[in-house]
């Protein structure tokens, strides 16, 4: 590794330097989703009761810009981390905007009716409008269908770069780091299908809040498998540095 060379906070040498015209389709793809965010808030308040009512929605669009501001800084990490810009890695960049544009809509209502839910409906701008379990299922079964498809095309890019580790001179630190990224997209994609597989089975007949709200609980297990990769990833890079060491 030169001795000029740049490190991000998670000790990947920079190796996207400079934005590429993918990068910025991406960055603006983004941008116009958190655009779209906006406008599913409604109209300009005219009075302030409209104000207020408004303003109720800020937690939900809060949240909602939060995952996606996330999915953004993933991919903005991957590129600057590799630098790879091939016809492989543009395509899946491609479908992540596409997945990311369709989920605004799904996302904003899950927000919605989760901070409803937790709030007693104080944190909700507007009350969604559930009339049955079916419709419950179908609404947790899109959520869950997006998240997946998003973390498994993460899972598609970190693999692709490790595909290429030697062309773009991964060191052994980074290979292992970049098979924890792995890992992590792999296991959350899989979170979503157990999410959308619960949603599936959610009972027809009255049962209790919590019952229905399994498949969106699912997704705390996120916040349990992160620190587990990285306890993996920690002993594997202590593993190296003692084999170098030797």
């Amino acid at each position: 590794m030169s001795e000029t060379a740049i490190l991000d906070d998670h000790g990947f040498r920079v190796r996207g330097t400079q934005p590429t015209r993918a990068d910025a389709f991406v960055d603006a793809a983004f941008a116009f989703a958190v655009t779209l965010l906006v406008i599913a808030i409604g109209h300009v308040p005219s009075s302030v009761p409209e104000l207020v009512q408004a303003m109720r929605g800020v937690p939900a669009f809060a949240a909602s810009f939060f995952l996606i501001a996330r999915f953004w800084q993933a991919h903005r990490h991957w590129s600057r981390r590799y630098g790879i810009e091939d016809d492989y890695s543009v395509r899946l960049s491609l479908a992540l905007v596409f997945i990311v544009l369709v989920y605004v809509y799904p996302l904003r209502m899950v927000a919605t009716m989760v901070m409803a839910m937790v709030s007693g409906g104080v944190l909700a701008e507007q009350q969604i409008d559930i009339q049955s379990v079916d419709e419950l299922r179908a609404l947790f079964v899109t959520f869950a269908i997006g998240y997946a498809v998003v973390a498994a095309i993460f899972a598609l890019l970190y693999r692709h770069a490790l595909t290429r580790a030697d062309a773009i001179g991964l060191s052994p630190g980074e290979r292992v780091r970049t098979r924890s990224a792995i890992v992590v997209h792999a296991a959350i994609a899989g979170l979503a299908l157990l999410s959308l597989l619960l949603a599936l089975l959610l009972p027809s007949v009255p049962a209790t809040s919590l019952n229905y709200s399994i498949p969106g609980l699912v997704y705390m297990l996120i916040y349990l498998i992160r620190p587990l990769v990285a306890r993996r990833e920690h002993a594997a890079l202590a593993a190296l540095g003692a084999e170098r060491a030797a």
